[in-house]
């Protein structure tokens, strides 16, 4: 309206000038025709500059728009990643969700890329946006980057090509990204108008440049009505008016477009859940667009304060809140989620500047939906995660590409992965990784997928694979030891069974007397075992609940809990039951637990320990008893010795039996020496004296179960013989060996050996 009148004004002066008396006709009119030529000059400048201005505002305008779109296609691509993330996906499963995503990858992967290759350069591109803590970006290539940086995992990237984002240019324009930030409108040249905005959260801008020649339509006419002017001033006042009434219906025409799309995004924001709001720096007050006002609960366009639109945050959400908006005018921006009052809705504040309205424009979004979806997705992730961490079994997830992505702690231990395994580590890395705890390997009949592995504790997983609908692969065992155990008996038996077939057909006379002697043997066997197994059951019940008993009773006498006994023999006789009874519970427990490892049932729990721990604990349990003898006892260990695949009671067992021995046959004023040190591959624990010795013939009998030297029973020494004979049998079990040198008179030395793993032996010779 103010050009109009601005228009009309000057036309005004020029018919004022045309109807002066005092001019002649020929001056007049050449008077009018210049008047006219400079007003129609003048109107040509201003027509090209306000052309060039609409044509700016136009170009800013779709710049904006698209990088809005970019902007929200960017926001909509970390979120799809950060669910993705949260929920467990795999980024090529996160690259299917949006069709828009060409791929997803983490930034390690993106890195390790050929150099000069789109995924090398997306990975550089995406380390400097994490550097600037921004979400997208473009590379070189004219590839759009997503960056996106999770807890834990490692950063994630996704790369989509520009021209899936960027709308296809009509007419004589053209669309395109830039590497920074811009914006504004700008005359590009004489020839073209340029104009560009930045996108949100990303560093690069939308730039349209629309072409704007010299010759315009507009120039043409005004050359045009210059002709006319120059035939008659009529006909030019009424070539402006009629140019003037296309200016106006242009405008109508442009303001029926604006309130169109008016209508479109109230629609748009209601359909969304989401309303605008602004902040003026200046009154330090905030305006609540309709949409924004109905999502509080207020009927339409509100106005607040800073402690006004605390009264719609919950109070567990207040303080951050208050914090955040009282901040805005240093930090320039917001984002911040929230609960209503009564914690029914969630909503998602966040807003940008805009420098020259001096305000801070934002959007205010219901996420309620999103939150409980997340929410819901922590959850089934959570008992997911419980259902796999119980099951006894090992358990390995792996992605499109032979990637470990999850496993549980038993796949960790039952393989012997604890100090290598990583996320993100290739199928054929771990493969090579575990072998070294494998033993053997045997093919599963029926699957060729699975095969039965043996692993260094002597246990059998039957390992199964199968294939994921995303294209990954899932690892499963399962613990098939006793079944092995008796695939293996059976084996045995019927390989017996064999031989006596073939001395059956060889001796026909004898086969019917050989059946009943082997139907004898067995219900002899098969009785002889249950009687043992009833025999150790019920001696392990009727011989321990009294001696229990007897014990507790006797250490009352010894300590005269209840007052003095009188006769000062009572005490000594007390402490005579009370060491009786220790020492026969202590041989009826050598004696079951050799049962049980005789009967195969007795088992070591093996995982990394410091081997010092365990032989530091027992020298420690068994001092007193070498003080009370006034036995020197010394523990010597190495530092920095490798971890062993241990167990941490059996080894403790065995130090208590070695010195125990050590101490019993030695004599007062004597010296016991506990060393641990490395040879070779192995750890050795020594156990040495300075006793009496053992003959050397009596050395090959030792270590096998109730075997004692002759001449240590005429020393009135007490014990089973089975105390090596336990050592012993728990070195085996540990994959280990135990040596015996001794010498009459000078003393014994008793050595076991635990092999060390070779993830173990390589750290620690790295070390030295």
């Amino acid at each position: 309206m103010v050009r109009h009148k601005t228009q009309s004004g000057k036309n005004q002066k020029a018919g004022r000038f045309a109807s002066r008396p005092s001019l002649s006709l020929t001056k007049a009119l050449g008077l009018i025709i210049l008047i006219e030529g400079v007003a129609l000059g003048l109107k040509a400048y201003d027509d090209r500059a306000r052309d060039l201005s609409a044509k700016q505002v136009e170009a800013h305008r779709e710049a904006l728009a698209v990088s809005e779109n970019v902007g929200g296609k960017v926001t909509a691509v970390e979120q799809a990643m950060r669910l993705g993330y949260q929920a467990g996906w795999s980024p090529s499963q996160t690259a299917r969700v949006q069709s828009d995503l060409e791929t997803v990858v983490t930034l390690t992967d993106a890195l390790t890329a050929t150099a000069g290759s789109r995924l090398r350069d997306a990975g550089e591109t995406a380390s400097a946006l994490l550097a600037r803590s921004q979400t997208a970006g473009l590379t070189r290539t004219q590839d759009i980057v997503v960056a996106f940086d999770p807890e834990s995992g490692g950063p994630r990237l996704g790369i989509v090509p520009v021209e899936n984002w960027l709308p296809i240019a009509q007419g004589p324009r053209e669309i395109t990204l830039r590497p920074e930030m811009l914006d504004g409108g700008k005359y590009g040249s004489s020839q073209y108008v340029a104009a560009c905005s930045p996108v949100a959260q990303a560093n690069m801008s939308v730039c349209v440049e629309t072409a704007f020649p010299f010759m315009t339509r507009s120039t043409m006419a005004g050359l045009a009505i210059y002709a006319l002017l120059l035939l008659g001033p009529a006909l030019a006042i009424l070539g402006l008016f009629r140019l003037l009434e296309q200016r106006r219906t242009e405008s109508e025409a442009y303001e029926g477009e604006a309130t169109r799309a008016g209508r479109i995004l109230k629609t748009v924001l209601q359909q969304a859940k989401a309303g605008f709001w602004s902040w003026n720096f200046k009154t330090h007050r905030f305006t609540f667009s309709e949409e924004a006002g109905q999502l509080l609960g207020e009927p339409g366009e509100i106005e607040l304060s800073v402690k006004e639109i605390l009264k719609y945050v919950h109070e567990d959400h207040q303080d951050t809140m208050e914090q955040s908006l009282s901040t805005l005018h240093e930090r320039g921006f917001i984002s911040q989620v929230f609960a209503n009052s009564d914690r029914t809705v969630w909503f998602d504040m966040r807003a940008k500047p805009d420098e020259q309205s001096g305000q801070l424009n934002g959007v205010l979004r219901d996420v309620t939906e999103m939150k409980l979806a997340i929410t819901r997705t922590k959850q089934a992730e959570s008992r997911l995660r419980g259902a796999l961490e119980s099951f006894s079994g090992p358990f390995a997830l792996w992605d499109s590409r032979k990637r470990l992505t999850y496993w549980n702690r038993t796949f960790l231990k039952v393989f012997g992965l604890e100090p290598t395994v990583r996320a993100g580590m290739g199928y054929d890395t771990v493969m090579l990784a575990q072998a070294a705890n494998i033993l053997e390997r045997r093919p599963n009949k029926g699957d060729d997928r699975a095969e039965i592995v043996k692993i260094k504790s002597g246990r059998w997983f039957k390992i199964v694979e199968r294939s994921t609908r995303s294209g990954g692969m899932i690892t499963i065992g399962l613990d098939v030891s006793s079944d092995i155990r008796n695939e293996v008996e059976l084996t045995k038996q019927q390989s017996r069974l064999r031989k006596l077939v073939a001395e059956l057909e060889r001796s026909e006379s004898t086969a019917a007397e050989l059946a009943k002697s082997l139907k004898s043997e067995k219900q002899k066997a098969e009785r002889s075992a249950n009687s043992k197994s009833a025999f150790l059951a019920n001696m392990s019940h009727e011989l321990r609940t009294p001696l229990n008993a007897i014990n507790g009773f006797s250490e009352i006498l010894v300590d005269e809990m209840y007052g003095p006994l009188g006769d000062e023999r009572y005490k000594e006789y007390a402490q005579d039951i009370l060491a009786s009874g220790k020492h026969l519970l202590d041989m009826i427990t050598d004696i079951l637990d050799m049962a049980k490892i005789e009967a195969g049932k007795m088992t070591v729990d093996l995982h990394p320990i410091d081997i010092v721990d365990p032989v530091d604990a027992a020298v420690r349990m068994i001092r007193r008893r070498a003080e009370e003898k006034e036995i020197t006892l010394k523990l010597v260990a190495n530092s920095n010795l490798p971890l062993v695949e241990a167990d941490h009671r059996a080894i403790r067992q065995m130090i208590l039996n070695l010195v125990s021995n050590a101490i019993k046959f030695t004599d007062k004023g004597g010296e016991i020496r506990v060393t641990v040190d490395q040879k070779g591959p192995n750890l050795r624990i020594a156990v040495r004296d300075n006793g009496i010795g053992i003959p050397a013939d009596a050395l090959p009998r030792l270590g096998e179960p109730f075997e004692q030297v002759s001449d240590t029973r005429d020393r009135n020494f007490d014990g089973t013989g089975l105390g090596l004979a336990l050592t012993k049998s728990f070195a085996e079990m540990h994959g280990g060996r135990l040596t015996i040198a001794s010498e009459e008179g000078r003393g014994t030395q008793v050595s076991f050996f635990l092999p060390i793993p070779d993830h173990q032996a390589n750290k620690a010779s790295s070390v030295a």
